[in-house]
C-alpha cells in the first residue's frame, strides 16, 4: 500500500468518524427539540428563558463557554421559579459489564461536575431528561432525574425506573420537583 493509499483510508476513516458525529449532533438537536415541545405546549406554565446554542468549530479551535451549560434553563410562570434542564437522547441501553444489566450512559464525569457547579452558581436545579430508543423526535421511553440522582456517568435501573415518564406527556412543575 502506497502513501497515498495510506492517506486515502486515513481521510476515509476521519470523514466517517466527523459524519458520525454530525449524526450524533443532529440526533441530539432533534432531541432538545422535542423536549422543549413538551414545554411549549404549556405556554401558560412554562417559558424558555435560554436554551445554549451549542455554537463552535473543533477543527478551527473555537471553544464556547456556555455551551457546557445545561441545554435549557425554564421559567415556571405561576412562581418565576427557574431550573435547567439537559436533554440525552441513546438509541439505547447500554449493559454494563458491572451489574451485568442495562444501564444508560449519559454523560462524562467532566460534564457532571459542570453541571453541579451551574446549579450551584446560578441556584437551581438541574434536571436530565434522557430519551432511549424509537427516535429523538419521538423515543420510546422517557426519564426525568434529578441531578443529585444522576451523579455517575451510568445510571443504574434502580434510580432510572424511578423516574420514568410518558415521553409524549407535557412535563409538570411542583414543589421543586419537574416531572
Amino acid at each position: 500500500m502506497g502513501f497515498l493509499d495510506k492517506l486515502a483510508k486515513t481521510l476515509d476513516l476521519w470523514l466517517a468518524d466527523e459524519e458520525a458525529e454530525d449524526v450524533n449532533y443532529q440526533k441530539g438537536t432533534d432531541f432538545e427539540k422535542y423536549v422543549a415541545g413538551l414545554f411549549t405546549r404549556r405556554s401558560d406554565y412554562f417559558a424558555i428563558s435560554d436554551w445554549t446554542r451549542d455554537n463552535h468549530d473543533k477543527s478551527k479551535g473555537i471553544y464556547v463557554e456556555s455551551n457546557t451549560n445545561p441545554d435549557l434553563v425554564i421559567r415556571y410562570k405561576p412562581t418565576n421559579e427557574k431550573f435547567a434542564v439537559e436533554c440525552k437522547y441513546r438509541s439505547g441501553f447500554y449493559r454494563s459489564q458491572k451489574i451485568n444489566g442495562p444501564v444508560v450512559k449519559w454523560a462524562a464525569p467532566d460534564q457532571i461536575r459542570r453541571y453541579n457547579a451551574y446549579s450551584r452558581s446560578n441556584r437551581i436545579p438541574v434536571f436530565v431528561v434522557i430519551g432511549v430508543g424509537g427516535s429523538p423526535k419521538k423515543p420510546a421511553t422517557m426519564f426525568c432525574i434529578p441531578l443529585g440522582d444522576a451523579k455517575y456517568p451510568e445510571i443504574f435501573p434502580s434510580v432510572f425506573e424511578k423516574y420514568e415518564r410518558d415521553p409524549g406527556k407535557t412535563f409538570f412543575w411542583r414543589d421543586g420537583m419537574l416531572k
